[in-house]
């Protein structure tokens, strides 16, 4: 259990929280990695995933930094941001929630390389702001290039921090651009989407150095996309998604793992399922339903649409929140998640927050 002892806003729709815990001891975890908020809202229990924006180098507290999500205005009948929203009106100083994690591998501190490449958008900063507090509190030889894409001027989070980070630290260059500058908003600096002009201008060496980088995922793929078109090693570069599905690439596949025979040693096997029919069939075995659904769905989805409850929480394969055994078929993944040991694997566990199913698929649920 962690209690809020700030809530800071950061801009108009931005806030940070800051917590400590309860009873008092030192956060640890590693720069760039996110928790798990176990929160009950209107009488059910929800689980969200947020990148810690705090660093490890100042242990006392942690900070997660929350944008409030409305109603999409082309789609106003499509539901708001649950959870961020409700952290916005619900959270005050001494409101105390409960917090698991923290967990995941988008982090720069494994392996500390000489020149990074920071590039962020949206809210996707806030890993980043993590990793570059760490690299400055801590003196880290590193050379750090931070390009943030936001919609307008008044839209960037942390640019205050940011600027005296780079006032402070001669290795430590900052790049912004924004997208939807408005008239009555001074602004000297970049203007428009990032394009190879612009950051070969900011990072000239950018093929030198180790990328990080986060946001939505439309700006993901035009990033990713523009890096292999301009012959960037593509080992080196991270990224960490933030809201929205993946287009789906169907690389990863699970099934349901045979018997394990003699001294065969046990590994995952694809088995068909028994239903004639190719269509993506879930079925939930504990509650009885049988749903139809498209091959672009994941099964967690479909789980909360027909009311099967099923707990999770980072919603991009990475916590392990939402884990059920796989009983019949298989499913594929867009890419292989990351919360998944090799002997759940071989037992049929799947992470149904990113699991497409391929047919008829029986799960656990």
């Amino acid at each position: 259990t962690v209690r809020c002892v700030q809530v800071i806003d950061e801009t108009d729709d931005v806030k940070t929280f800051r917590f400590v815990a309860e009873p008092p001891i030192l956060f640890s975890y590693k720069p760039g990695q996110f928790v798990t908020l176990d929160l009950e809202i209107d009488g059910k229990p929800v689980k969200r995933s947020y990148s810690i924006s705090s660093a490890p180098s100042r242990p006392h507290t942690l900070e997660i930094t929350v944008k409030r999500v409305p109603a999409p205005p082309d789609a106003p009948d499509r539901p708001a941001g649950l959870v961020s929203n409700w952290l916005h009106d619900n959270i005050k100083v001494g409101s105390e929630v409960r917090l698991n994690g923290p967990m995941g591998k988008f982090t720069c501190a494994d392996y500390r390389p000489d020149k990074l490449l920071f590039i962020s958008a949206g809210s996707g900063i806030t890993p980043m702001m993590s990793m570059s507090k760490w690299l400055c509190d801590t003196g880290a030889d590193v050379d750090v290039v931070f390009v943030h894409s936001a919609r307008s001027p008044k839209d960037i989070i942390f640019h205050q921090k940011l600027q005296l980070m780079a006032a402070l630290h001669p290795n430590f260059k900052l790049a912004i651009t924004t997208t939807r500058p408005e008239i009555d908003q001074a602004w000297s600096g970049y203007t428009g989407r990032l394009n190879e002009a612009m950051l070969a201008e900011m990072a000239p060496d950018f093929r030198d150095r180790i990328v990080y980088v986060c946001g939505p995922n439309p700006f993901m793929a035009g990033v990713k996309g523009m890096l292999a078109g301009l012959d960037f090693p593509m080992e080196n570069y991270n990224e960490e998604s933030f809201g929205g599905k993946k287009p789906s690439k169907k690389k990863a596949t699970a099934a349901t793992p045979e018997p394990v025979k003699g001294e065969d040693r046990p590994r995952l096997h694809l088995v068909e399922s028994p239903s004639t029919s190719n269509e993506p069939t879930v079925v939930f075995a504990e509650s009885g339903k049988e749903v139809s659904c498209d091959a672009e769905d994941v099964i967690l989805d479909v789980a909360e649409q027909e009311g099967v409850p099923l707990p999770s929480g980072c919603r991009m394969g990475a916590c392990g929140a939402c884990k059920r055994k796989l009983l019949e078929g298989k499913v594929e993944y867009d890419d292989e998640p990351d919360a998944l040991e090799e002997d759940e694997r071989q037992e049929g566990m799947i992470l149904t927050c990113v699991a497409h199913p391929v047919g008829r698929v029986v799960v656990s649920a």
